[in-house]
């Protein structure tokens, strides 16, 4: 920054240079031609080629600063400049010893010359304050100090005194000139530095831009690629739906068959003992097959959007008991206690058989990861939304798995039962009925010490 600010001011100098040097040969001019008859012609000669070297040298110095900037040679170009300045207050200073004319009217026009002349100098070299300085002492110094010890006349040491306070002035304006022209360069330099920054920016915004445009771009190919996968996965899911409820519908049959005969041979008197133990494996394993598949076709119908409801108004104590009687065979078989809520007459409005199923397949899990000896309790609360619960004394859930449990072909373990695993489906079966119902299913439960399913259904459907 300092560097920058000194080449500004060597070169504010060199552009003020020219008026100086027209100035100074004008002026010297002008004092030739006052004192023409005061002195002879040889020393006013002297008086103007002395001039004339002087504003050769600052001419060509002038003349050479453009090179002299181009070489990196500011410096130089300063003590170049300081050296003319200096010869030159020397050259002006020095006359008062052999420029002083006798007379009072033309010594007052010389001094009102040279003092216009260092007046004039502030505006043209006190873009360095050391330039104007040494320009003013040594012109105006020796004036004032011939002034003040000059005893021949009794006011003189007046005019030295006026000269020495007008000295002392011109460099206190010097100064503040200077102080302004730093001001206005520092405001310079600051500029170009915003401007150098807002170009900058102006490049970056540019190149952010083009690469926002490129991202932008690829988002949305990628976004269309992402909107067929979509639509294919959609359709793969639908084709896997129509698949799984055709080849559902196309099971059953044979399997009803299987069952059907396995039944009779099993009831039939003839039959050998040791066949009717196979073939009850077989009727129980087809039974199993045939909930299976049923499960899956409940499921596909549901995602199909064929499952419709059959909204009735019911009375809940009765569905209770046929869940009860449905569910207390399996809880028996370990010695389970199922607790049931104890209600009049109050009634639901929504599909029954639905309902029911949502409540059978959560007590049949309750049921199959429940130990020996333990209970269950199912509770109702009706206000403004109809809230069961049912709460065993199992295993547990993890907290992480309480997230998917309800996410198809998801499967709870760590069951310390030896029971047959099923599809995966009941629960995901049970939040697609229960968001039929436009309700909400969730659970808690701590491992060790048995879970707890809440579902919650509107009154008003």
């Amino acid at each position: 920054m300092q560097n920058n600010i000194f080449s500004k001011e060597v070169d504010a100098l060199y552009r003020a240079l020219p008026i100086a040097l027209i100035a100074t040969l004008f002026n010297a001019i002008i004092i030739a031609l006052i004192l023409k008859d005061q002195f002879s012609t040889n020393t006013l000669i002297v008086w103007i080629l002395l001039n004339m070297a002087i504003l050769l040298f600052r001419s060509f110095s002038y003349l050479r600063f453009g090179s002299w900037l181009q070489a990196d040679s500011t410096i130089f170009a300063y003590r170049i400049y300081m050296s003319g300045i200096i010869a030159s207050g020397i050259i002006w200073g020095s006359s008062v010893f052999y420029l002083l004319p006798d007379s009072s009217v033309h010594m007052m026009m010389l001094i009102i010359i040279v003092g216009g002349m260092v007046a004039g100098g502030v505006g043209s070299s006190s873009y360095r304050p050391e330039s104007y300085i040494f320009y003013n002492l040594l012109v105006i110094g020796p004036y004032s100090l011939h002034f003040m010890l000059d005893t021949s006349n009794a006011t003189s040491w007046m005019v030295g005194t006026a000269l020495l306070l007008f000295s002392i002035m011109m460099i206190l304006s010097s100064k503040k000139f200077h102080a302004n022209f730093s001001e206005v360069i520092l405001l310079q330099l600051k500029q170009q530095e915003l401007v150098h920054h807002l170009e900058e920016e102006k490049y970056y915004t540019q190149h952010l831009n083009e690469n926002l445009l490129q991202e932008i771009i690829e988002k949305e190919k990628f976004q269309k690629e992402l909107i067929n996968a979509l639509e294919e996965a959609r359709q793969a899911a639908l084709a896997k739906d129509a698949f799984f409820a055709t080849m559902s519908h196309e099971l059953r049959t044979p399997l009803n068959a299987i069952i059907g005969f396995s039944q009779i041979l099993t009831k039939r008197t003839d039959t050998p003992n040791e066949f009717k133990t196979y073939i009850e494996k077989i009727l129980i394993s087809g039974k199993h097959l045939l909930d299976l598949v049923n499960t899956i076709l409940d499921f596909s119908k549901m995602k199909a959007g064929k499952m419709e409801l059959n909204l009735t108004t019911f009375i809940l104590s009765d569905m209770f008991r046929d869940v009860s009687i449905i569910a207390e065979p399996l809880a028996s078989k370990h010695n389970i206690h199922l607790s049931f809520p104890k209600l009049g007459t109050e009634t639901m409005n929504g599909d029954r058989k639905m309902i029911q199923q949502i409540l059978i397949n959560i007590l049949s899990n309750a049921i199959k990861f429940s130990p020996d000896d333990s209970t269950i309790t199912l509770t109702h609360k009706g206000n403004k939304e109809h809230l069961f619960s049912i709460c065993d004394q199992g295993i547990g859930i993890a907290f992480e798995h309480l997230e998917t449990i309800f996410d198809p072909f998801s499967q709870i373990e760590g069951s310390s039962q030896n029971a047959i695993k099923g599809t995966g489906l009941g629960l995901a079966i049970v939040k697609e009925m229960v968001q039929a119902h436009q309700g909400k299913i969730w659970a808690t439960s701590t491992l060790g010490k048995g879970s707890c399913f809440y579902i919650s259904i509107p009154m008003k459907q």
